[in-house]
This record gives C-alpha cells, structure tokens and sequence, in this order.
C-alpha cells in the first residue's frame, strides 16, 4: 500500500476520540478547566429570572416554562447569568492566584532576583554557571507563559463572545415577545371599543 493511498483511508475516517479507559477519562474533563461551559447555577438564573420578569418582594417565583413568556424568561436569564459569568472571567482571571499571568509574574522577578546577584563587571568574577543556567531555563518557562496568556486571553474573550451573541438572541426573542403581548393587547382592546 502506498503512503498516499494510505493517507486517503486514514483520512475518510472521522475522529474517533479516545479509545483507552485512560484517554476517555482525560477527555471528559476537557470542559472543566475554567467552567465557562458549564451550566450557570439555579440561584444567579433565579435571581435573573424574577428581575426579568419584574418580580419583588412576595412575588418571587422559581424559574419555569410553564407558558411561552415564562420560557423566554428562563432563556433570557439564562443567557444573562452566562454572559456575566464570561465577563467576570475576562476582567479577573489574570489576577487569579494559579493563573498563567500570576506565575508569569512570580517567574519573572525570580529571574531578576537571579541577574541581581551575579557579578556586573568582569574583574568582579565569572557568574555562577547554575545560576546561569537557572536564568537561561527560567526565560525559556517565561516564554511558554507568554504564550499560554495569549491563549487563555483569547480563549475567554471567545467565550464572551458566544455568551454575548447568546444574550442578544435571547434579548431579541423576549423583545419580540413582549412586542407581540402588547400588540394583541392594543388589538383586543380595540376590538371591545
């Protein structure tokens, strides 16, 4: 069998995944690594619901779809808890403790904490070559973390963006709604004149 022929079998196949035990469990955390994906919890989505639909005090309700208004309710809350969840990720994770931009930070004044104390002229001695080679390893990790903050930027303003177009779609479905309530409103209302 040729490569080429080779290369065509191999690439009318679709992806297959993982196939090991191993490799499967690997795959199942893929989305929970910052948790923008997951399902935003029952009390921000209550808590929007009820501010959706005007409701205070007494009259708060649990979120429903129970008729189609409701249920424009429940998906505008929705969108809006994950939107603000995505938003409140960009602004803060580059100050989150484990973050690639906190280790960035830490690394980078170790490294000047290394280059401090090495000698500044020739006559003063050669550097240690441990700390030398500790600088030379640590610019390379720095360089890998410069990276990794450009994709985690990117990876949260992409998730904004979904949450954004999210929202502007569930805004527009309970717009409609709403316009089409007062309109059979204004029409029935015309109709008893």
């Amino acid at each position: 069998m040729s490569f080429q022929s080779r290369s065509l079998s191999r690439g009318s196949r679709g992806a297959t995944g993982p196939v090991t035990d191993a490799g499967k469990a690997v795959s199942s955390q893929n989305a929970r690594k910052h948790g923008l994906n997951a399902p935003p919890g029952k009390a921000i989505v209550t808590k929007w619901f009820n501010v959706i639909l005007n409701n205070r005090g007494d009259d708060q309700e649990e979120p429903s779809a129970a008729d189609p208004r409701r249920e424009a309710a429940l998906r505008l809350a929705i969108a809006e808890a994950r939107y603000h969840r995505a938003l409140h990720k960009v602004d803060t994770h580059e100050r989150e403790p484990g973050s690639a931009q906190q280790l960035a930070i830490k690394l980078r004044q170790e490294i000047w904490d290394v280059l401090a104390g090495m000698p500044k002229k020739i006559a003063d001695g050669p550097p240690d070559p441990h700390a030398l080679a500790y600088a030379n390893f640590a610019i390379k990790q720095l360089e890998e973390l410069f990276a990794q903050i450009g994709r985690e930027r990117r990876l949260y303003r992409r998730y904004l963006g979904e949450a954004r177009a999210q929202r502007r779609k569930a805004l527009r479905a309970w717009c409609a709604f709403n316009r089409h309530e007062h309109l059979n409103s204004r029409n029935e209302l015309k109709s008893q004149l």
